[in-house]
């Protein structure tokens, strides 16, 4: 009995080799996809179902196909912390040397005397208009503008197909991707279809005035940056509970945060749906526009909703209201030490 059992183990064995060798020359698709995996994924995981059926699940889930698992996210999380922190570094820095550029400016007559830097005009008419509407814009919008024509330009290049290869690789939020921290920022700046870029610019343009008087270009730009990265983190923990690795694009990440922090500190305004409020006048207070989003995005993220990335936008929501409430204080108002150290190593003027 036991020399039969193992004779027909043996064919059974064979057979499986057989079949799978069938199929990895008649499917190059699929060839491709297992020899990214490593070698115990691909032979050993349908034999431990049977011997293993008491392990946990994340530990099966790690020996599954070589999906990421919840040590994976260590690399993500580091990364959050080291850029969000770099950003926040980086723009107090920033301001130093602006402030020490306009005293520069002022004391060399480079500045009118509306406290704006002079600039002369271009000699065709189409370099002028351009010339005007750009000087027309603050310090704070120009940026924004920056920001807006690096989505555009990404967005673009979607079209080359050429450089998919590379925009799947670096723009596309997934922690199953070849380079999974930096594409938690990158993919704030890729947007899918024309529909997608002009409704999240349109938000951010809207927004951009409130938002930058609130915190100041600089503090505005690591603000952004940085919730960006924060809303791909917390989408990379649903999906690998989720075991779902679908990749994610688009800016409404850092645009919840941007919302979030304006609504959170002007509870009472008036807001209304873009370009509907013209043919039915309606308006809703700002709090209560929060308080729908969060509900919405919550349902969603519990629910398993695959229309929207609701946990990015549920991350990028959560630090706005945190950054506003806390992190302004703990992190933007203790600029002066940096700043200090920073002219020391700078010298006087």
């Amino acid at each position: 009995m036991a020399a039969s059992r193992l004779g027909s183990l043996c064919s059974l064995n064979l057979l499986k080799v057989s079949c799978f060798q069938q199929v990895w020359h008649s499917a190059p698709l699929y060839r491709t996809t297992l020899t990214h995996l490593p070698r115990q994924s691909q032979w050993r995981t349908p034999l431990r179902k049977f011997h293993q059926r008491s392990r946990r699940r994340d530990d099966i889930v790690e020996q599954k196909n070589g999906y990421p698992t919840y040590r994976d996210l260590l690399k993500p999380l580091g990364f959050t912390i080291m850029f969000s922190g770099a950003c926040f570094a980086g723009s107090m820095v920033w301001q130093y040397e602006m402030t020490r550029l306009k005293a520069k400016k002022i004391i060399s007559n480079w500045i009118s005397n509306e406290g704006r830097d002079v600039f002369y005009p271009k000699s065709h008419s189409f370099r002028s208009h351009v010339n005007m509407w750009w000087n027309s814009l603050s310090d704070g919008q120009k940026y924004v503008v920056s920001i807006i024509g690096a989505n555009v330009l990404v967005f673009l290049a979607w079209r080359l197909p050429s450089a998919q290869p590379t925009l799947m690789k670096y723009f596309c939020s997934n922690p199953n991707s070849a380079a999974p921290c930096w594409s938690m920022l990158l993919s704030a700046f890729s947007q899918y279809n024309f529909m997608h870029l002009f409704t999240n610019m349109y938000v951010l343009w809207s927004f951009s005035n409130v938002a930058l008087n609130l915190f100041g270009k600089e503090q505005f730009l690591a603000f952004y940056l940085s919730s960006a990265t924060v809303a791909s983190l917390l989408s990379y923990c649903v999906k690998i509970t989720r075991c779902q690795f679908t990749p994610s694009v688009g800016a409404s990440g850092a645009l919840m945060a941007v919302l979030g922090a304006v609504c959170l500190t002007y509870p009472n305004a008036q807001l209304s749906i873009a370009f509907i409020g013209d043919i039915i006048p309606h308006s809703f207070s700002a709090s209560a526009v929060l308080k729908v989003i969060i509900a919405f995005d919550t349902v969603g993220v519990l629910a398993g909703w695959k229309f929207f990335d609701h946990a990015a936008h549920l991350g990028g929501m959560l630090f706005g209201l945190w950054y506003v409430t806390y992190g302004r204080k703990l992190i933007w108002e203790q600029r002066e030490s940096v700043q200090k150290w920073w002219h020391h190593i700078r010298g006087d003027p």
